[in-house]
């Protein structure tokens, strides 16, 4: 069922099988052993495309609460025992992900050494149960859904840049002085244009679109290109807070930041979160803190 499902999904044998860490025949054989216990016709493909049938697109959504309830109840099991066992698998945004989680990790596997992370970093989809996670990070407010959601904190929106750059070019004293900087944008998946950076002025929030040379769908390494002296780049600041402590970074306009958008884990299900991934939302939402 798991097989199918990450064929249904990502609409190619080759790439559920590169995901599911398998072979793309053993990936065909799970498939066909179903059609053939059901007696229907769950795929149609040629060399091209793949499609689901009716009967095939009926049995998908049925395989998908099956396999969330059977994650339900393999983390209550689970959660019966003295000590956090088994996979967590948790996908989070890349910044967060690198910069924030991914440092402090062998103290939280240290804490639940029979717990083993999946980790991915893809950040572009909320369909837990056909990619197979049990809880992903999202940074913003979520539309309403079936899924459990739990705040971890909100994101703090800090601008900064090398001192050799502020060296150069000099420190902006307003929003305004930005105009004659080089700013470098994050232009989210999907968008035209960077987003906007964000101002406390007088109470009230502005926005102002940043003017640079370079643009990135990712602010990982946005980071980088601030920290070797490119321009100034906004970003959340405990994304930042390694940059700023080691003094690769340095904050500007520190008296004009303004909150972002909710920081939020979420998970599949209509009852409270399994034991594991509260353990994980706990060990980010105090690296948050």
């Amino acid at each position: 069922m798991h097989s199918f499902v990450r064929v249904a999904s990502l609409r190619s044998f080759a790439r559920a099988a590169a995901e599911l860490g398998v072979s793309p025949a053993t990936v065909t054989a799970h498939v066909q052993h179903l059609e053939r216990g059901l007696g229907v016709r769950l795929i149609e493909r040629n060399t091209r495309s793949l499609r689901l049938t009716e009967e095939g697109a009926l049995y998908f959504d049925h395989c998908c609460r099956t396999l969330e309830e059977m994650r339900q109840v393999e983390g209550l099991l689970i959660s019966r025992g003295p000590a956090l066992r088994g996979v967590l698998r948790a996908d989070v945004p890349v910044v967060l992900g690198r910069r924030l989680i991914a440092p402090h990790l062998p103290a939280f596997l240290g804490r639940h050494p029979q717990l083993a992370l999946h980790l991915s970093m893809e950040n572009r989809s909320q369909d837990l149960i056909g990619r197979g996670w049990d809880c992903a990070i999202r940074i913003a407010a979520l539309p309403d859904s079936s899924l459990i959601a739990r705040r971890l904190g909100a994101v703090r929106w800090i601008t900064c840049a090398a001192p050799d750059y502020l060296a150069r070019a000099g420190e902006p004293a307003t929003p305004a002085d930005l105009a004659r900087h080089n700013c470098l944008g994050f232009m989210p998946i999907g968008a035209r244009a960077p987003a906007p950076w964000r101002f406390q002025c007088d109470g009230r929030t502005i926005e102002l679109a940043p003017s640079g040379n370079l643009v990135m769908d990712s602010l990982d390494p946005l980071l980088d290109a601030a920290a070797a002296g490119l321009g100034l780049v906004q970003v959340d600041h405990a994304a930042a807070r390694a940059f700023l402590g080691d003094g690769r970074l340095r904050r500007v306009l520190a008296g004009f930041a303004d909150d972002g958008p909710p920081i939020m884990l979420i998970a599949g299900g209509t009852r409270q979160m399994p034991r594991k991934v509260r353990a994980f939302g706990d060990f980010v939402e105090s690296l948050i803190a």
